[in-house]
This record gives C-alpha cells, structure tokens and sequence, in this order.
C-alpha cells in the first residue's frame, strides 16, 4: 500500500538516499524538490518544506528505467491509480472518451470491439524523479535494481523453476529405462499379454 503522510526520514533499511530530488507525477511537477531515500521495503520521497510525504513499496512499482525527457532522470511505473490530495489527483477514469462523457454500456461495448472496458488501462501511474544532479541518475537506478531484487513478485512462479524440475524428473526416466535388461522377465510380464 502507497503511505501518504508527513514528511520523515527512514532510519532503518535505506539502500541510497539523495536530496535536492523533484518528483513529476502525471503532468504535475510536486514542488519544491525534497529528500529520495531508497530502502529494502520502499522508495520514500520527502519534503520538509511541504511537510508531506510518499512511501512507494517496491511491489507496486511495475516498470523503472532511465529516461531523458525532460532531462535525465528516472522513469517509474506503478501499477495503481496514485491519488495524493493536494498534490495529484489522479487519471480521469472516462474509458479513453475525451471530453469525460459516459454514454451507455451498449455504446461503450460497440466501439470497444472486445477490448475490456473496466478501466483497467488506467490503474497505472506514471512518476519522474529529477535530481537536481543528474550524474547521479545511475547510482538511484542502480539501488534502485538492488531494493528490487530483494523484494521479488510473491506472484511470480518462476518457469525455469519449473522448466529444472521436469527436466530433472525425465532425466530420472531416462536412467531408469537405461537400466533395463531384456533379460529380465519380470520387467516385461505386460508385455506379451
């Protein structure tokens, strides 16, 4: 769950830490820029001056890449809909009809051709973090990839996993069918029913 409060700093688990760091969500630039402190749990951005905060947990951040636009930076992804009063009040939730109009559900089910049409394109939220240096862009990327790696998909069954055990399971076949002799009846009874 996303953790929206006042403005603190971890003490405990932090990976990287970075001040002097604005956060673009959406369209909205929150200002002023505040402290980034990456931990084993979370990425937490805090602004003393705005006495606000915001804990990501790593498992809501879907994607995360370095990005140029505007300028170098981190690009991230979550998989929510964000809503921070005050400072982001979300996508609009109008199934991609511009000017926000519902019309009904046969007309949404017409013109969206077997598309799912609960909104599920809009859980997602897209957040910039621009560093006032931006030679460090690498190093937040970096820990970034680190806090990640400890805190895998509970989700995700691995298919390599998968893939090893059922390789292993016909190796064992193989050996044991190596291991017959034609010489053995008892191994062949069914055989000549």
């Amino acid at each position: 769950m996303v953790t929206i409060g006042e403005a603190f700093v971890p003490v405990e688990g932090i990976v990287y830490s970075a001040e002097d760091v604005k956060v673009k969500i959406g369209n909205n630039l929150i200002g002023p820029a505040g402290e980034l402190h990456l931990t084993e749990g979370s990425l937490i951005w805090s602004c003393a001056e705005r006495n606000s905060s915001i804990s990501i947990p790593w498992p809501r951040v879907g994607v995360q890449a370095i990005s140029s636009n505007p300028e170098k930076c981190i690009y991230l992804m979550l998989d929510i809909n964000l809503i921070w009063p005050g400072f982001y009040d979300g996508r609009p939730q109008n199934n991609g009809n511009e000017n926000g109009e519902g019309g009904g559900e046969e007309e949404e089910d017409e013109h969206d051709e077997g598309h799912e049409s609960d909104g599920s394109e809009n859980e997602m939220t897209e957040i910039w973090l621009q560093p006032s240096a931006p030679q460090i862009v690498d190093e937040i990327y970096n820990a970034m990839r680190e806090c990640q790696s400890l805190n895998p998909d509970p989700g995700a069954v691995s298919e390599d996993e998968d893939y090893m055990e059922a390789e292993e399971d016909e190796l064992q076949e193989v050996d044991d069918m190596r291991n017959l002799q034609l010489e053995d009846e008892d191994k062949f009874a069914d055989a000549e029913e």
